[in-house]
C-alpha cells in the first residue's frame, strides 16, 4: 500500500509492465548495499561532517531530493537511499512500518560505513521516522529536521474516514484487504509536483512508479504499516504533552512548514502531529516556507537547502540556532 501525508490514505496498483517499460529500465545511481539477505538503494555525494541523512515521504524515492542533494553536497556529505520495497530496495519483512524502516537505516548506514552522528532529515511521513529513529539511537543523531513532516495522515475505514491517531486499531484494521479498485490505473505520467524534476528523472520516475504498481496486490496489503504509524504518533504526542521539559533537551531541531507555527494546545488538540514538533527540543528553529505545497524540497527548495546548510554549522560550531528558542 502507498501512503500519502496530508491527506487521506491512498490506494495505487498487478499488471505486467508494458514491454517498453521492461526495455528501458534504469540502473541505480547509487549504490545496492547488503543489509543481510536483501539490499537497500544508497546515493551519498560529497564530503565533510556531519553527514546529512534525506528521509522521503510516503510513496517518494531517494531521487526526490535532485533539487536539494547535489547543492548540500558542495558542503558537507549527504545521503538519500530508498526505504524496502521502494525504489530500487528490496521489499522486507515488514515495509513502511516504524520499525523495519528505522532498524534497515541503522543497519544500512552501518554496513556503508557512514559516519555519524548524523543529521536526519524527514519529509513528509518521514518525520515520524526519523523521530523514532533518533528515539532509538540517540548518540547517533546529531539534529533533526522536519520538512511538511507529521501533518494530517488519514484513512477511510469500513465505517469512517478519520486522522490514524483518533481511529481505534480495530477500525483501522477493518479497511483491510483493500478492495481489487485500490490498484487504480497504471502511471502514464509524473504530475505536479515531480514534473519539477529534471526530465531525465521524471522518465526514471515514472519507470519507478510502473515497476511499484505492478507488485501492489490490494488483496494481500495489511494494515501492519499504518498500525506502527499510529502507535509512533500517540507516543509523540505522550512524550510532548508529559514531559515538563523538551523531551529533546537542547537537540538542535529544524521545522521547515509551509504553514506558520502554532501553540501548544494545538498540539494537545491532535489535530495536527506537526504542531508538536516546535516543542521538541529548546534549541528549535521555525521556518515558514510561505506558499510552499507539500513537498517543500520540489517547491521550495531554495528554502530547505538554507535550513539544512544552517543545521549543518549550528551543530559544527556546537552552538545555539541563533535566532529565538521557539519551543520555549
Amino acid at each position: 500500500m502507498r501512503f500519502l501525508d496530508a491527506v487521506i490514505i491512498g490506494i495505487v496498483v498487478t499488471a505486467p509492465l508494458h514491454p517498453q517499460v521492461v526495455e528501458r529500465s534504469h540502473q541505480p545511481p547509487g549504490r545496492l548495499v547488503d543489509i543481510g539477505g536483501r539490499k537497500l538503494h544508497l546515493e551519498c555525494s560529497g564530503s565533510g561532517s556531519p553527514t546529512i541523512i534525506l528521509e522521503a515521504g510516503g510513496s517518494a524515492y531517494a531521487i526526490d531530493w535532485a533539487l536539494v542533494q547535489p547543492r548540500i553536497a558542495e558542503q558537507t556529505r549527504v545521503c538519500s537511499y530508498d526505504r524496502a520495497g521502494l525504489g530500487w530496495s528490496d521489499a522486507g519483512p515488514a515495509d513502511e512500518t516504524v520499525e523495519e524502516t528505522t532498524a534497515d537505516l541503522h543497519e544500512l548506514l552501518s554496513r556503508a560505513r557512514e559516519k555519524g552522528p548524523y543529521v536526519l532529515v524527514g519529509a513528509s511521513v518521514g518525520g515520524a521516522f526519523i523521530r523514532a529513529y533518533q528515539r532509538t539511537y540517540p548518540k547517533e543523531v546529531a539534529a533533526l529536521v522536519f520538512s511538511n513532516s507529521s501533518n494530517h495522515i488519514g484513512i477511510s475505514t469500513k465505517d469512517k474516514t478519520g486522522l490514524i491517531w483518533d481511529l481505534t486499531e480495530d477500525e483501522i484494521r477493518s479497511a483491510y484487504p483493500l478492495p481489487a479498485s485500490a490498484k487504480g490505473a497504471e502511471p502514464t505520467h509524473e504530475g505536479e509536483p515531480f514534473d519539477r524534476l529534471p526530465s531525465e528523472l521524471q522518465e526514471v520516475r515514472l519507470w519507478l512508479d510502473r515497476k511499484f504498481w505492478t507488485t501492489f496486490n490490494p488483496a494481500t496489503t495489511g494494515p501492519e504499516a499504518t498500525l506502527s504509524w499510529r502507535r509512533e504518533f500517540l507516543q509523540e504526542f505522550d512524550e510532548v504533552e508529559k514531559s515538563p521539559s523538551p523531551v529533546l533537551g537542547r537537540l538542535p531541531v529544524m521545522v521547515v512548514s509551509s504553514n506558520p507555527i502554532l501553540g501548544k494546545a494545538d498540539c494537545r488538540s491532535h489535530s495536527t502531529a506537526a504542531a508538536c514538533l516546535d516543542f521538541l527540543s529548546s534549541n528549535t528553529v521555525h521556518i515558514t516556507a510561505t506558499g510552499s505545497g507539500h513537498e517543500i524540497h520540489l517547491y521550495q527548495p531554495d528554502t530547505l537547502v538554507k535550513a539544512l546548510l544552517q543545521t549543518v554549522e549550528a551543530v559544527r560550531k556546537g552552538v545555539p540556532f541563533s535566532g529565538p528558542d521557539l519551543a520555549k
